[in-house]
């Protein structure tokens, strides 16, 4: 019975309705049963329960044949990384193991039978079809398979001939190339990821120099009158006070360049064994000033039980004075700072606490407060800052503290009710009193400085610098040669008697470095580095290259009167020699 009175009347298929075909109600249930055999066989392909497989063209012949001796090949076909494809000169894929349907992310059984150039673009097909022509080539291409919903999927592909008797078909073995692809994007971002790091720090390097450089005359000068006793204690006071404020902003420069030497791990400490107390007493000291000018109320309370710690001595001064300072700046007039220590030999621990009675801290702060350039909602008001500073002094003692195996805990009781630094240090169990470093920031005027006069080169392309330090190097009684390039240091080295060479590293010329090693073989001269250049890897290049002391500027003239005394020292004993 037919469903349409029309002679020969036929159900419309999806496709036959696309070509306008009709076919019969039989035809259509041979269909039905052959859609019916190819799944069953698909699936038993899929179960391995298959012994032999013949696929015959259109005219009965065989095209592609798989038999029981097969079995072994499929099973290893199944289980590889890769995705392996059978392909016919027609381009029919006749068999696909599951890992090649995963890749193009379709069913294995809408991916048999299908012709492959849904997956390759004409350009691979081409380059992939000349196996059919010569049976002794392997053909290897980059390709990217489309993806439904996703994007396409980098491939290597690799085609050989199958050698099956009397048949033409290729084997197409399918390379997922995406985690090596994402390897090298990886490896590409770290080397980009470094070079801009790396153009960072010397765009940090530069900077500091150049802040650094102008500044140096200045605190030179001030630091000169400020010590000068012939004149009136209040101009001595001005000058005291611009003294404070460059190095403030010496300060803020090695803030950031310390913060970038921390996080690449480049910040090396030189450790010795050090009295936690003579450390505090330093910081405490060179606060002085600011706590006089706020009219502070200062008290100590000291754990009279030794404090024996293995510390870099300049770096754990920073950590005290960065709290300290922070104290300081949040604590209004006739505000109070207390400081005190606890020694706990039988835990190994040094604890110090100092507590202000200044703005104190929400929950919220203090999470954040030893967060790089965070600074809590009191410090500004509508985005604007009220206290200064860039919010890295406690970020970087954190990190500093961590490098000596300690810890640094802040609290607060909340807004107006003042905050708590604590900071905890490993002691050293078996130390004795001659174990002890000496203190490495003991102010200049308690060391010996030496009277003796000098012929000193003084080598800076900076003008102002130049001019303020051959002066008030003239007024110590030295006899002082100019230099302001490295050529000009050589020719006057070679005509005129010189004891010690002082330096600038950046010359226009040359680099302070080599002339100095120069210097050292061709006239063993001894020298002081002057420089705006203060990394770790300037002040070893700086003994390498003979200077015996690294100044970085600015730097008052105390600082230069120790190095000019050690290099006296220096220079007495390679005399000796």
């Amino acid at each position: 019975m037919r469903k349409k009175a029309k002679p020969n009347a036929s159900r419309k298929t999806a496709r036959g309705a696309k070509k306008g075909r009709w076919i019969s109600e039989a035809e259509f249930g041979q269909l039905r049963d052959h859609l019916r055999e190819a799944t069953e066989t698909l699936d038993a392909i899929r179960g391995g329960e298959v012994d032999a497989l013949v696929v015959s063209g259109p005219r009965g012949e065989q095209i592609y044949s798989l038999s029981g001796a097969d079995e072994p090949y499929r099973i290893y076909v199944e289980r590889m990384q890769e995705g392996a494809v059978t392909i016919s000169s027609a381009g029919v894929i006749l068999y696909a193991n599951q890992r090649f349907a995963d890749m193009v992310l379709r069913p294995l059984e809408q991916v048999i039978g299908s012709n492959a150039c849904r997956y390759l673009n004409g350009m691979s097909w081409r380059e992939l079809y000349s196996v059919f022509r010569s049976h002794s080539e392997v053909v290897k291409c980059e390709t990217a398979l489309p993806r439904m919903g996703e994007r396409p999927l980098p491939v290597s592909l690799s085609a050989s001939h199958l050698p099956i008797k009397g048949q033409n078909v290729m084997c197409l073995v399918v390379t997922d190339l995406s985690a090596q692809r994402q390897s090298e994007d990886l490896r590409l971002a770290k080397e980009v990821a470094e070079r801009a790091n790396q153009a960072k720090d010397t765009f940090l390097a530069a900077l500091s120099h150049e802040l650094r450089t102008p500044l140096n005359p200045v605190l030179m000068m001030a630091s000169e009158a400020a010590a000068n006793s012939e004149l009136p204690a209040r101009v001595r006071a001005d000058f005291a006070f611009i003294c404070r404020n460059i190095e403030l902003e010496a300060r803020l420069i090695d803030d950031l360049l310390d913060l970038s030497r921390i996080t690449h791990g480049k910040l090396a400490l030189s450790t010795n064994l050090v009295d936690g107390h003579a450390v505090l007493r330093n910081a405490i000291a060179n606060v002085k000033s600011d706590v006089d000018a706020k009219r502070l109320s200062l008290t100590t309370s000291l754990d009279r039980k030794p404090c024996p710690i293995k510390a870099d001595a300049v770096r754990l001064q920073q950590v005290f004075w960065n709290v300290l300072k922070n104290a300081i700046k949040f604590t209004p007039q006739n505000g109070q700072i207390k400081i005190s220590t606890r020694v706990i030999p039988e835990k190994g621990r040094m604890l110090v606490s100092i507590a202000d009675t200044g703005m104190g801290m929400t929950k919220e702060e203090m999470q954040l407060v030893f967060e790089a350039f965070a600074q809590g909602d009191h410090a500004k008001i509508h985005g604007v800052h009220l206290f200064g500073g860039l919010g890295l002094g406690l970020s970087i003692s954190k990190m500093i503290v961590k490098m000596h195996s300690g810890e640094i805990r802040a609290h607060s009781d909340g807004r107006g009710k003042g905050s708590t630094f604590t900071i905890e240090l490993p002691l050293v169990r078996s130390a004795r009193d001659d174990d002890f470093a000496a203190d490495a920031d003991t102010p200049a005027r308690n060391r010996l400085y030496s009277a003796e006069r000098l012929n000193i080169l003084l080598v800076e392309d900076h003008e102002p610098t130049r001019a303020a330090l051959a002066r008030l190097l003239i007024n110590r009684h030295h006899t002082v040669v100019i230099a302001a390039t490295a050529g000009e240091a050589r020719a006057l080295a070679e005509k005129t008697r010189l004891d010690l060479v002082i330096s600038d590293i950046g010359l226009p010329d040359d680099s302070g470095f080599d002339l100095m090693n120069d210097l050292n073989q061709r006239h063993n001269l001894k020298g002081i580095a002057l420089t705006g250049y203060g990394s770790e890897e300037d002040v070893t290049s700086s003994k390498r290259s003979g200077f015996v002391s690294h100044l970085t500027k600015p730097i008052r003239m105390e600082s230069l009167e120790v190095a000019l005394a050690t290099a006296v020292s220096e220079i007495r004993s390679s005399q000796l020699v």
